[in-house]
């Protein structure tokens, strides 16, 4: 009997111990499996309407920088404005297996169908700058609406209430519409500040200069007294025509705060204003993203990045980041 006693409590014990055994193995397979579970990232892909553009060269310098700090490889690509070269880097992405492709649309409802197909193939599109069609994961964009109400509180103030406005749009993308939305709006609270002319840019110098050369010959000396560009370039290159006219006597305003808007400010008052953006953190708050992604996290479904002003009472102090 005692014998018996004794292999019953020796099998009891040999059970115990195996289950603790079994238990801790569980617990340490467990935390492996976490481990194994939070994915790096590996290959980020990066297409911008143009890189002509110095603010999307800063998207290159921050992306590049953020790439070597941790560690993943950065493809970077120009699409020229042009939406089909655009649509075949995404493709090329997929090819590749990025972890996500960072997307600046040269057209927000034309590349619906590149951002679908990625999608489609479980890479995350995250859009920068502007907003994008198709199912992109988030977008980081500047508060552009309120760069657009800055420009034209700014106009507004300038002209006391009273003026003939120009224009000069841009490309059908969501950053150049809120900028616009915001810019009508400010001066809507002032009946006598009128649009004479509104005209496209295409959201560059040259094309710009040409447009305002043609504006300022329908226009004569008193029918103009200032003019928004959608973005630095748009702006200095139609201040460019109005000098080159000896057309002194209108203003203007412009968004992005680059280095060459902000020179301009500084030695010439007609060049006034400029809403500076900042492309470096815009990368900055998307790698974040991806990687709050690849850990399962939720994550916000758009990140605006504010603006500040810029005019002659500021911009001896103020740093451009391109």
């Amino acid at each position: 009997m005692k014998k018996l006693l004794m292999i019953i409590t020796v099998l009891f014990v040999s059970i115990g111990l195996a289950a603790c055994g079994s238990q801790g193995s569980d617990e340490t397979a467990g935390s492996g499996d976490g481990e194994k579970g939070a994915k790096k990232i590996e290959k980020v892909g990066l297409t911008v309407m143009t890189l002509d553009n110095p603010y999307f060269v800063a998207f290159q310098t921050s992306l590049e920088a953020e790439a070597e700090k941790e560690g993943f490889e950065a493809l970077i690509n120009s699409a020229d404005f042009d939406l089909a070269k655009q649509q075949a880097q995404i493709e090329s992405y997929i090819t590749k297996g990025v972890d996500v492709i960072l997307l600046n649309a040269v057209d927000s409802q034309g590349i619906a169908g590149g951002v679908q197909q990625a999608v489609a193939a479980g890479i995350p599109v995250i859009a920068v700058d502007v907003g994008a069609d198709g199912g992109t994961t988030a977008t980081v964009m500047s508060d552009n609406y309120q760069a657009g109400v800055m420009a034209g509180e700014y106009l507004a103030e300038r002209l006391d209430g009273k003026g003939n406005v120009v224009l000069v749009n841009g490309n059908p993308i969501t950053s150049i519409f809120d900028r616009v939305d915001g810019f009508k709006e400010a001066i809507s609270e002032y009946p006598d500040i009128k649009i004479v002319a509104e005209q496209n840019g295409e959201l560059n110098r040259d094309k710009s200069y040409s447009v305002m050369e043609n504006i300022l010959s329908s226009n004569p000396v008193g029918e103009i007294d200032a003019v928004y560009g959608v973005n630095d370039p748009t702006a200095i290159g139609a201040y460019l025509a109005a000098k080159a006219a000896d057309r002194t006597e209108l203003f203007f305003v412009g968004v992005d705060g680059s280095q060459a808007a902000v020179d301009f400010i500084k030695e010439d008052d007609v060049f006034g204003f400029t809403a500076a953006q900042h492309p470096e953190q815009e990368i900055v708050e998307a790698i974040q993203l991806t990687k709050d992604l690849l850990a399962g996290e939720e994550i916000e479904e758009e990140i605006l990045v504010p603006v500040d002003p810029v005019s002659n009472e500021n911009a001896n102090e103020f740093e451009p980041e391109f």
